[in-house]
């Protein structure tokens, strides 16, 4: 079977290539690339590089037709195209052209219908013979288009690219945050007699930072379930922690490298203190509340707003207005 029309049907027309031809053109153009690697899988999925000249030691070998050419003479067109692959793969790159082999391959020209002196050219030319007999081309078809100024550059690009995003998230604004209304509910707060303490967190929106791990707790003694003895041992084990004035205790930690870590161990620590301070084998009572560290701490703060005495006053030195320019005007424009 021919895949081009009969040469008799239209002179001039391009010479007829029978499917052995092609086969045959085909199985010389892979000749140039017998002598590179060849990749195997090995037991474990892994790829591993094989040269080709290892193939023939590796492989089984069912008969040594392929390694006398001069024997391949007379023999069917495909027989011998496969005689020459399996010579080609098995030797690698210790494949070598010969007379004998040539001869072979020249004899399948009335089969094949291909000139002797284009399968001469093939097999020492190698693939590009073969691409010019085929009429094609070795060379990349790559031919990008050439810039026609009809596009932004690309700092512009980026420009657009963050408009893009802004719009993006304006939509968002616009059309999917009203819909949160739907699961707005009012605030209530915890009830300060089941729960008096208060814990504070510092959030950074978008970056990690040191002091978000950092949480302070903080209560009211007086909020607390404990009676008068039990208060005061309270206040008195917690020392500098407890303010006196403001009857707040408060501690915080940063020992540890997650917010919710120094919460529990802040409560764990608080409720220590506080199974101490209801434990009345010792009150406490012989011993009075600290307050020098809070009267050093409100010392050292800065206080701005002083009150000017009455008597320091001399309103006979204030200056002297000249003129009454928002009167004045009122006067002028006065309807």
């Amino acid at each position: 079977m021919k895949n081009t029309q009969d040469r008799d049907s239209f002179e001039g027309g391009p010479q007829e290539i029978e499917v052995p031809q092609l086969k045959f053109i085909s199985c010389l153009m892979m000749k140039r690339f017998l002598s590179l690697p060849v990749r195997h899988l090995n037991s474990s999925g892994a790829i591993k590089t094989v040269p080709a000249s290892q193939i023939a030691k590796t492989s089984v070998i069912s008969t040594t037709l392929y390694l006398e050419p001069s024997k391949w003479r007379g023999l069917p067109a495909e027989k011998i195209f496969q005689l020459f692959r399996e010579r080609t793969v098995k030797l690698g790159a210790q494949y070598k052209p010969c007379q004998e082999e040539l001869d072979a391959l020249l004899s399948t020209s009335e089969e094949t219908g291909v000139l002797k002196r284009d399968i001469k050219k093939i097999y020492y030319g190698g693939e590009k013979a073969a691409a010019d007999i085929v009429g094609s081309s070795l060379a990349d078809e790559y031919n990008p288009l050439t810039f026609k100024f009809d596009e932004l550059p690309s700092q512009a690009q980026d420009l657009v690219a963050q408009h893009r995003e802004q719009r993006f998230y304006n939509r968002l604004a616009a059309y999917e945050l009203p819909l949160l209304a739907q699961y707005r509910q009012p605030y209530k707060r915890a009830d300060p007699e089941s729960h008096p303490l208060e814990y504070r967190f510092t959030t950074y929106l978008g970056e990690e930072h040191p002091n978000a791990r950092k949480v302070s707790l903080q209560v009211k003694t007086t909020e607390l379930a404990l009676n008068n003895k039990e208060r005061h041992k309270f206040q008195v084990l917690a020392r500098t922690r407890y303010d006196s004035e403001t009857d707040i205790f408060k501690m915080s930690s940063d020992k540890f490298p997650e917010a919710a870590q120094n919460t529990r161990y802040l409560n764990d620590v608080f409720q220590k203190l506080l199974k101490e301070a209801k434990d009345m084998t010792d009150d406490f009572s012989d011993i009075s509340l600290d307050k020098r560290h809070t009267i050093a701490k409100n010392l050292r703060k800065k206080k701005h707003h002083y009150e000017f005495p009455e008597e320091w006053k001399r309103p006979e030195d204030a200056p002297r207005e000249k003129i009454n320019v928002i009167e004045e005007l009122s006067k002028t424009y006065q309807v």
